[in-house]
């Protein structure tokens, strides 16, 4: 939601931003929240096209993957045992609105 709204911001008021721009002002918006998202969050501003992101705790690389017709892409998935839920953040988010009904919702 975060890229998408900073690039609605960037087309509707022509500010020209990079798709690395639209991924700063996202990740800038996001990390004000308590939903605490990560960098990777942001790669969703290149769509369908594969990316390879490289991240050392401070500086965020991303360059664009050139796969030839007919590669296979291998994919890894890593359970890094954290604490955070993403279905139980929706859930809650969920639950306040359109009706927001406790203090939490409301704020």
């Amino acid at each position: 939601m975060c890229v998408l709204t900073a690039r609605a911001f960037s087309l509707l008021y022509d500010l020209k931003l990079t798709i690395r721009g639209e991924m700063e002002y996202a990740y800038q918006g996001e990390i004000l929240t308590p939903s605490q998202c990560g960098r990777m969050d942001q790669g969703c501003a290149y769509g369908s096209r594969p990316i390879l992101m490289t991240y050392d705790g401070e500086h965020l690389d991303v360059e664009e993957m050139t796969v030839p017709p007919g590669t296979s892409l291998h994919y890894v998935l890593v359970d890094l045992e954290g604490e955070k839920s993403t279905t139980l953040i929706l859930q809650g988010l969920q639950a306040g609105y359109p009706d927001p009904k406790t203090d939490i919702d409301k704020g």
